[in-house]
């Protein structure tokens, strides 16, 4: 026995078909941002709004939110990610950095180093902005920290 298909104008279902997805979106972004950071936004923000939890669209395009001076924007998208990540939580410890929240950015470091103990580079800046802080014994234990994982990456 037969069982009937859904019927669908044949507009319908070529549209759909031609509609590029999330993924294709963020590939073209992907492409894009070397050349033309402006359309690589408007193919990350098509993805986020064909699949508002894609991550790495999302760490992609507050990046270049970020870049432009866009630093509300970009903090509204980190902060907006369902999914933990080790990148996202660096870079918005940049930006925080970058707008002279040093506590929070602490924060930030810090979990992106609890969501990848051997990125290095989130050692370093947890070592600067703790001595920009005053507080050496911290920033020197970062600084450690970051010496021996370069090595052992080297």
């Amino acid at each position: 026995m037969k069982r009937a298909a859904s019927k669908k104008p044949k507009g319908a279902q070529s549209a759909k078909r031609e509609a590029p997805s999330s993924h294709a979106h963020y590939q073209r972004g992907t492409r894009l941002e070397a050349q033309d950071a402006v359309a690589a936004r408007a193919a990350y923000e098509a993805c986020l709004k064909g699949d508002c939890t894609h991550l790495a669209a999302r760490i992609n395009l507050a990046r270049l939110l970020h870049a432009d001076g866009l630093l509300k924007e970009a903090e509204a998208l980190y902060r907006d990610a369902d999914e933990p990540s080790a990148i996202l939580y660096f870079n918005l410890g940049v930006l925080l950095e970058d707008l002279q929240r040093e506590i929070e950015a602490i924060q930030a470091y810090r979990e992106a180093i609890l969501h990848d103990p051997g990125m290095a580079d989130a050692h370093f800046n947890l070592s600067l902005v703790h001595e920009r802080l005053g507080e050496a014994q911290a920033a020197f234990r970062h600084l450690l920290a970051y010496r021996r994982l370069v090595q052992l990456y080297a």
